[in-house]
């Protein structure tokens, strides 16, 4: 049996989304709603309130039960949340208008409306929500009181003054859990050392470049690099040192490489780079200026340690991720049998992926 389809929101700005909560939620307020008005002890003050209750009642849950079976098959779009908001909204505006109260309770609906929604989809949509029902109490609240042929009772302006500013509260705090949220994740992506990605953020990205290649043959080189003798200045030199020849590394491939390109340490002392719309010669040239400045440096503070390099470039109809690690690491460690081979640091070993033949087979040529 084939596996089902998991629907998963789409749009960045859902970031403490729950749908099932929601969903059950907006179900349960509208059912209250509907026994509020029905026990209610005072009678409408318009005969077709009862009616107009009814069918409010009704289209906003039938809405939401098929909203929701959407969601399930679809997943979340900006369109589809944008027009649950509403539909939110215009159910919360057409209770408080049709509440026979002074103090209409049903204006707390709106106030659930504008949290609810604002928390489960973030700062953008929760200004747009609080926007919205500003201007919707603008229109509603005199509709209601001019009903119930009332003015607002003394308690009531500062019951609305009190829901202003607990939406101002709660949607500071929201900014604040998104900023620390984002501080985290960032954190959470990159190398402290080296301020590179770390390997989990950059299997992501390049698993999304890889894809990008694969549609646009957008050209791209893989390079990989390893600090030689690092475990041995570690442990020589101890680990102070080891950390500055990381953050030396790190210094030059800002300065080396572009902000477009990806920078990660993949493990202990080897790191990938991804040059994007790049050619093998380009990439050569840039490694080269690296490696010697990066040699330089060391030789100027008496450390021995220096970096080897390995380079593909990706080539063909398709590519895959790991078929183009893998090679780039066989690059990089021929490269430092070389050098063990008494070959020298002069020059890097230069690779090209190429997809030829009738099998489609991987041929891999060193230049």
């Amino acid at each position: 049996m084939p596996e089902r389809h998991k629907a998963t929101p789409s749009i960045r700005e859902t970031v403490f989304y729950n749908p099932q909560y929601q969903f059950i939620v907006r179900l349960l307020l509208g059912v209250l709603t509907g026994v509020y008005f029905y026990f209610s002890p005072v009678p409408f003050a318009e005969p077709s309130g009862a009616k107009i209750v009814c069918i409010a009642i009704g289209v906003y849950v039938v809405f939401h039960i098929l909203w929701w079976r959407h969601f399930q098959k679809k997943g979340l779009s900006q369109r589809a949340m944008r027009l649950a908001n509403w539909v939110d909204l215009i159910a919360a505006g057409i209770s408080v208008l049709l509440d026979p109260y002074p103090m209409p309770p049903t204006i707390a609906l709106i106030l659930i409306t504008v949290i609810g929604n604002g928390i489960q989809h973030g700062l953008n949509n929760f200004m747009i929500v609080s926007l919205n029902a500003v201007v919707l109490c603008l229109m509603v609240i005199p509709m209601h009181f001019h009903i119930i042929h009332q003015s607002p009772p003394y308690p009531f302006n500062f019951l609305f003054l009190f829901l202003l500013i607990l939406v101002h509260y709660a949607f500071d705090l929201v900014k604040r859990i998104e900023q620390l949220k984002d501080q985290a994740d960032k954190l959470a992506q990159r190398d402290e050392l080296s301020g590179f990605m770390n390997r989990r953020a950059f299997l992501k990205s390049a698993v999304y470049l890889v894809s990008l290649y694969n549609r646009t043959h957008m050209p791209m080189v893989f390079v990989f690099a390893d600090l030689d003798n690092f475990k041995q200045v570690n442990d020589s030199m101890g680990h102070n040192t080891g950390d500055q020849v990381l953050k030396q590394l790190g210094f030059l491939a800002a300065n080396h490489f572009r902000n477009t390109d990806i920078k990660a340490r993949y493990g202990g002392d080897e790191f990938v780079f991804i040059l994007t719309d790049s050619r093998l010669d380009d990439a050569r040239n840039v490694v080269s200026r690296f490696e010697e400045q990066f040699s330089c440096w060391a030789g100027k503070n008496n450390i021995p340690v220096g970096v080897s390099f390995g380079i593909i470039e990706a080539d063909g109809e398709r590519v895959a991720l790991e078929t183009l690690m893998k090679t780039v690491d066989e690059a990089l460690y021929a490269e430092k049998r070389r050098k063990k081979g008494g070959g020298g640091a002069a020059s890097t070993n230069k690779s090209k992926m190429l997809l030829g033949g009738p099998a489609g087979k991987w041929v891999f040529t060193v230049i």
